[in-house]
């Protein structure tokens, strides 16, 4: 079942064009990941998604709900982009946790803040999801008293406490010391397993070649190639994904 359609987005800044003409669906419990070199436009499509960034033109569907690039800012719209934000769970790069709230109480902002749900359901849902994220032990901590990985893993937690239909993450990782990652990645490959729609842009291959259902190779905003993991990884058709694969060590030759 179809979840995310992208059809036709385009967006440039200034004469730089970033994104060229892109169409992309993404089905219900599947996982894309999202590579390229720096620059190919890889972040600037995710945030597309949501229109956190506005794209020049293009229609983005999600589920039942549909926006418009260069509409009027009309109540219709504002609805509906209101509906795309709030079923689309965003993990940014830097983790943007609130510092005067701990853990719990950061996870527990949207839902009532947004879906006015009850502070005591927000409380009971806030905590079975640190607990998901392996942070039972950390939910009355501030963010300052907590590592980058366990930052990004309330990150998380508070993305889920939406309920969105999909999740989106913009290099989760690459902020994160080494020793970290793996923490963060295995959450991730958890909400796989547990059928969570998920777009992924990172450079995080193996996490890539294990998990994702299919792969996507950008480059000056256009997409290259795609297909599943193993065609990607070790059957590559075009230069260019063979020449960014060969970049990261990738490309058995």
């Amino acid at each position: 079942m179809e979840v995310i359609k992208l059809q036709n987005i385009k967006k440039s800044f200034g004469e730089n064009e970033v994104l060229s003409d892109i169409n992309l669906t993404i089905n219900k419990s599947e996982v894309v990941v999202i590579m390229g070199p720096s620059g190919s436009g890889k972040s600037t499509l995710l945030r597309c998604v949501t229109f956190l960034e506005e794209p020049d033109g293009g229609v983005v569907k999600l589920g039942e709900h549909e926006v418009r690039a260069g509409e009027p800012l009309n109540k219709q719209r504002k609805k509906s982009l209101r509906a795309l934000r709030q079923n689309t769970g965003f993990v940014f790069q830097q983790f943007n946790l609130f510092p005067h709230k701990t853990a719990l109480e950061n996870v527990m902002e949207g839902p009532i803040v947004i879906k006015k749900v009850r502070r005591d359901i927000a409380k009971r849902n806030g905590v079975a999801l640190l607990e998901k994220v392996g942070l039972a032990d950390r939910m009355d901590h501030y963010p300052v008293q907590l590592s980058g990985g366990q930052q990004q893993r309330v990150a998380i937690a508070r993305a889920l406490s939406m309920e969105p239909m999909v999740m989106l993450y913009d290099e989760p990782t690459s902020a994160l010391d080494p020793e970290l990652v793996r923490e963060v990645l295995q959450v991730m490959k958890d909400l796989a397993k547990e059928g969570m729609t998920m777009i992924v842009v990172t450079h995080e291959m193996t996490f890539a070649r294990d998990v994702a259902d299919r792969v996507i190779l950008m480059d000056d905003g256009v997409i290259v190639e795609e297909g599943s993991s193993d065609a990607i990884f070790n059957h590559p058709k075009e230069e260019r994904t063979k020449r960014f694969l060969r970049d990261v060590g990738q490309q058995k030759v």
